[in-house]
């Protein structure tokens, strides 16, 4: 009879304890031995230990860890808005431009084949939202591990920044219309969407506006404004659920917009790769412990057309954009490798809008499929897209031996 952690009736301090150890292990393991991103150890140990490998992180376990999940998707959340380029006196226009029109073009296409493959309109543009966004804990911990520094690398977290803004405006628009009764769609929920939208941002500002003026009072001292930043990450993510709507936007707002507002440099920016790292490790093997491979098996077909839809949506414009800006046509492949990521939180996001439960499941199960392939592929993505770069400083190649600039030492 396998071993079953039901026996045992862990607390959730427990599981924390056990899933820290085991995903710091897969990490080393993931890196050290195999040359891969310890991202992909992490989430290894989650779906070996989860519902597609030994069962031994039940849902009752899944939900109870929640009180760890909802501040580091905070945390990242907050400093992928924060790293959003804006030199000078506002944001890099020409790479707004670019990101809202590869946003489009990856709407257009994934909503174009869910369209074709019999979705109604308005879960065909849910679901392209879904796929629009890139997992922002991939991004942030891949190039942590492989020391990303350059242009190109604060380029893509740029448009990994946008394509949030886009997905989740989107998602916070289409969720209430998608639960809509049988009346059909009326003014009252327009507007409601409307305002669960508007809600979302004016939290996300008074945040910003408060971290700016406390960062101030508090002085330059990363230690307090850390704790003063973790404070209100944590309400960020506790007022809107209070509140019945979404907190990602809300969360990407704050970091935004603290970016904007910050001109006298006054926040000490909170990286959850080195200041709150014990996070993003729980979270990553939680986020394989979710995962369902048998959906991937089950409906594959469509998953994978939904990949290369997304993959060729992102490329397309970023190609016709770098040959108008006279950039390299490889910087435009390696950007829109790096950008194929997807977060499990999306499998969230499906059941949040009842599209788990609708008339059409075999959609639901592909773009579950799909969020399962680019969680476990996309850490390889993100490292090669790197690599491609030619920013990652601490990479090491497992044939010989390179010279790492600035006494870098391998990660």
């Amino acid at each position: 009879m396998p071993l079953s952690f039901s026996d045992l009736e862990p607390s959730p301090l427990l599981l924390f304890g056990l899933l820290l150890l085991a995903g710091t292990a897969g990490g080393e393991l993931s890196r050290r031995v195999f040359n891969l991103p310890r991202t992909t150890g992490y989430v290894l140990v989650g779906v070996m230990l989860g519902n597609s490998g030994l069962r031994w992180v039940d849902p009752y376990v899944l939900g109870a860890a929640q009180f760890f999940i909802y501040p580091a998707l905070g945390l990242i959340l907050f400093e992928l808005g924060n790293r959003l380029p804006a030199p000078g006196e506002g944001f890099d226009r020409r790479l707004v431009l670019t990101g809202l029109a590869e946003s489009g073009g990856v709407l257009a296409v994934v909503g174009g084949v869910l369209l074709w493959a019999g979705a109604d309109p308005l879960t065909a543009g849910f679901g392209a939202a879904v796929a629009l966004s890139t997992s922002p804990a991939i991004t942030i911990a891949t190039t942590a591990d492989v020391g990303a520094d350059g242009p190109s690398t604060r380029r893509l977290y740029g448009l990994v920044a946008i394509n949030g803004c886009v997905a989740f405006t989107m998602m916070c628009l289409l969720r209430p219309l998608m639960q809509t009764d049988d009346a059909g769609l009326t003014v009252a929920h327009v507007a409601g969407a409307f305002a669960e939208l508007l809600l979302s941002v004016a939290l996300g500002a008074g945040l910003a506006a408060l971290a700016c003026r406390a960062a101030g009072w508090l002085g330059h001292h990363a230690e307090h404004q850390h704790l003063m930043l973790l404070g209100l990450i944590v309400i960020g993510t506790g007022l809107p659920l209070s509140l019945d709507v979404s907190p990602l936007l809300t969360l990407l707002s704050f970091g935004v917009l603290t970016r904007l507002l910050d001109r006298q440099g006054r926040v000490v920016a909170l990286r959850i790769a080195s200041d709150a790292r014990v996070f993003l490790v729980v979270t990553f093997v939680l986020a394989g412990a979710a995962l369902d491979i048998g959906e991937l098996l089950m409906h594959w077909p469509l998953a994978v057309a939904l990949a290369l839809a997304r993959f060729g949506g992102h490329w397309g414009v970023l190609h016709v954009a770098g040959r108008l800006d006279g950039q390299a046509p490889a910087l435009a492949l390696f950007t829109a490798v790096g950008l194929l990521p997807m977060s499990s939180v999306a499998l969230v996001l499906l059941g949040d809008a009842g599209l788990a439960g609708s008339d059409a499941p075999h959609l639901a199960g592909a773009l579950m499929g799909l969020i399962v392939l680019m969680q476990l592929l996309g850490p390889l993505c993100t490292q090669l897209a790197i690599i491609g770069f030619g920013e990652a400083r601490r990479y090491q190649p497992r044939r010989g031996k390179r010279h790492l600039p600035n006494g870098a030492r391998p990660s």
